[in-house]
């Protein structure tokens, strides 16, 4: 079984987290939720809070790592540690995806210049190349998605890229999405 992080923090994008996790675990995908906060109750941006499964950064290997967008993203730019677990596991070739802002952690790190990628219109001042057009672009071990509005898609391009378009239509027919 294929196993993924993904970090939640204060004013994370909630729609952008709980529906990936909701679309991974549909298709057989172990996802740990790791709190940022120092709190197992981390509260997103619309005030809905969740509950992680671990507090902080895991020094395990996981097949990938997933970053929720939402204005609290921006509070990690400077954050060594996870800038570092994020370069490890893409120098290793492992999937790393990023929805809504935080693909502008990526480009901080100079990680979205081999790729394509989308983001948030908000942050096209800083992410000019950005395909905003676009609601998923995968590119190699690189998933992003542009926004709140494309959440499932965003989840089901990551069962897609552990699994097959055979999984990822079931998973959609189930949840009556338009692929």
């Amino acid at each position: 079984m294929k196993s993924v992080l993904i970090f939640l923090f204060n004013d994370f994008e909630e729609v952008e987290a709980i529906s990936t996790i909701d679309v991974l675990r549909r298709g057989g995908i172990e996802v740990i939720i790791a709190s940022l906060t120092g709190e197992k109750n981390v509260i997103g941006a619309h005030k809905i809070t969740c509950v992680a499964d671990i507090i902080g950064i895991p020094e395990d290997d996981f097949d990938a790592i997933i970053i929720p967008g939402g204005s609290g993203v921006l509070s990690l730019r400077n954050d060594e540690k996870i800038l570092k677990m994020i370069r490890r596991h893409y120098d290793k070739g492992k999937l790393i995806a990023a929805i809504c802002a935080a693909p502008i952690l990526l480009h901080d790190m100079g990680i979205l210049e081999k790729h394509h990628y989308t983001c948030h219109f908000s942050m096209i001042s800083e992410m000019k190349d950005a395909r905003t057009h676009e609601l998923v672009v995968s590119d190699g071990n690189m998933i992003t998605g542009c926004g709140p509005a494309a959440a499932i898609n965003f989840g089901l391009a990551i069962v897609e890229f552990f699994s097959n378009i055979q999984t990822v239509r079931q998973i959609a027919h189930v949840m009556m999405c338009d692929l």
